[in-house]
């Protein structure tokens, strides 16, 4: 069930990054690239995804450290 959370993240990611994508091409005056954008909302939404799990084996680690 928790493959879910990232599946989830990665779908939301997606479309707020297309939508910023928009705004933000917009607002630059630029043309807007859909490729473009889902490229660097995956790259977002992976790195976003893999923080939270280096943090928390980092405080663990720390944890079991103190404990000792």
């Amino acid at each position: 069930m928790e493959e879910m959370r990232y599946i989830a993240v990665i779908f939301w990611s997606i479309m707020l990054g297309q939508v910023a994508g928009f705004i933000g091409g917009a607002l630059n005056q630029q043309t807007y690239n859909t490729n473009y954008s889902i490229i660097v909302s995956i790259v977002f939404a992976i790195i976003f995804s893999v923080i939270p799990l280096i943090l928390d084996s980092s405080v663990k680690e720390s944890n079991n450290e103190k404990n000792a």
